[in-house]
């Protein structure tokens, strides 16, 4: 559904933007153009967002220019209201409706009250989470004058709908991309070049990695109950490894694409398997999504709380609430809240450690090898899968119903043997254990010699060409 990243039909659609984009020299003329192709982009997944988005986009720019304009705080906060309810309105309709709905129904059976509805009453629209919030962003950073807002239509809507982050992310801020925007599409050879690398090493792990990995753990997460413990144990470090390079390799793609314009895009993960504790894995996990929740969701619930008496207890609690509105964004369904939740309670226990034990902390980061940094990961990397088993089964039921076959090393069941599962999980997981985790190869790749960078591409496309499987799977956080 809709175009992918890794298919022709994108390539083609990707070089006839950039070339009727460089010939074009006002920048409103490359501003207009870049909506137009971000619309044809976000037809091909339905018409119906297109029509959301639009909505949305119109009443949020006129909002943005209210609160641009007044100076009465009473107005202001309607206006600011207003722009919230705009941007929550088709999310919780569009995205959380069915949800809500069976809850409710759920409740009301025991004291005897029965109401039937279509069990899915609306579409889903792709990229409806990553659009809105986006657009709220936008709302919160005017009414707090941290940036001013446009005045230019095209712009906002350019900044809302840009193709390569419209459908997954990165959640850029308008003030990353405006700014940019407004100086116009810059053309060169070093853009160009680190673009076609971020595109050749994000198709690499979406194609060679994930992709590979799709078939077998898809199977295993789908029945956990008809397999062994051993093949359920090959499925979960199968879907650890999935999820990162399906969802980083978008993120990559993306970056490519707007670098190929010469627009930077923020980077999204930053090696997160090789955190030493659960707080610094949300910082290089999703980094625009955990930011944004940070910035939008925990500091004004910190701010608001400040005259709690145990400092502690109000932290502990501002994480966990973040974290479980956190799970609810990906999904609407229990198993996301409590994967939320764990993560939230995660946080809220590693902050009172550390608060604690902060030189035994500093030592377990100082060095890669150390038994105490080992087994720091170790643990982290524990939580973070228990936390997958949530997150990739379809139901609360099936997560426990794995998660409880693993604890009773159960044996019966079917044995799965799958070629790929465990190569390509030992290939990510000594890349997170050697490669120094702040470091950005693919940006350092320009500061290297010809010689150098000739043979990386080359080595780069051979494994492309000839570990690609026959049959491209969709984007994992498409459906978020």
């Amino acid at each position: 559904m809709g175009l992918s990243f890794t298919s022709l039909e994108f390539c083609i659609f990707l070089g006839t933007c950039l070339a009727l984009a460089r010939s074009l020299r006002k920048v409103s003329a490359q501003t207009w153009l870049l909506v137009i192709f971000s619309y044809i982009f976000y037809l091909s997944f339905g018409a119906l967002g297109v029509l959301v988005v639009t909505l949305s986009a119109v009443a949020v720019f006129h909002i943005g220019r209210q609160l641009g304009s007044l100076s009465d705080p009473d107005i202001r906060n309607r206006w600011l209201w207003a722009g919230i309810a705009v941007n929550v309105g088709p999310l919780a309709f569009f995205k959380y409706s069915a949800f809500i709905l069976d809850n409710v129904a759920s409740v009301l059976q025991p004291v005897g009250v029965r109401f039937t509805f279509t069990h899915h009453p609306v579409f889903a629209i792709v990229g409806l989470s990553y659009f809105s919030f986006s657009g709220m962003s936008y709302i919160l950073d005017v009414y707090y004058e941290k940036i001013d807002p446009t005045q230019s239509i095209s712009e906002y809507v350019c900044y809302l709908v840009f193709f390569p982050k419209l459908v997954a992310g990165p959640i850029v801020r308008a003030g990353e991309l405006l700014p940019q925007l407004r100086k116009g599409l810059q053309f060169n050879a070093q853009d160009f070049e680190a673009g076609c690398a971020y595109l050749l090493v994000g198709a690499i792990k979406k194609l060679v990695i994930a992709d590979q990995l799709t078939g077998h753990v898809s199977m295993i997460l789908a029945s956990p109950q008809q397999y062994s413990s051993f093949t359920l144990v090959q499925g979960l470090l199968g879907y650890t490894v999935q999820i990162y390079a399906d969802f980083s390799g978008y993120s990559d793609m993306a970056i490519g694409c707007a670098r190929l314009m010469g627009i930077r895009l923020p980077q999204n993960f930053l090696m997160p398997y090789s955190s030493v504790n659960v707080a610094e894995f949300w910082r290089r996990w999703h980094v625009t999504m955990s930011s944004w929740f940070r910035d939008y969701v925990f500091l004004p619930l910190e701010i608001g709380g400040r005259g709690t008496r145990n400092a502690n207890v109000r932290i502990a609690r501002n994480m966990i609430i973040t974290m479980l509105l956190c799970g609810l964004w990906h999904g609407a369904g229990w198993n996301f809240v409590l994967w939320g939740g764990l993560h939230g309670v995660a946080l809220a226990v590693y902050q009172w450690y550390a608060g604690r034990r902060q030189r035994r902390l500093q030592q377990a980061a100082g060095s890669t090898f150390r038994f105490g940094t080992l087994a720091a990961r170790l643990l982290t990397l524990s939580v973070v899968m228990i936390g997958w088993i949530l997150f990739g089964t379809s139901t609360l039921a099936s997560a426990f119903t794995y998660l409880w076959r693993i604890l009773t090393w159960a044996k019966d069941g079917i044995a799965l043997g799958s070629p790929y599962i465990l190569p390509l999980t030992a290939v990510v997981f000594i890349a997170h254990l050697l490669i120094n985790k702040d470091r950005n190869l693919i940006e350092e790749l320009g500061s290297y010699s010809v010689p150098t960078r000739t043979l990386t591409y080359a080595c780069l496309l051979l494994i492309l060409t000839t570990l690609v499987p026959s049959e491209a799977v969709p984007f994992v956080y498409v459906h978020f």
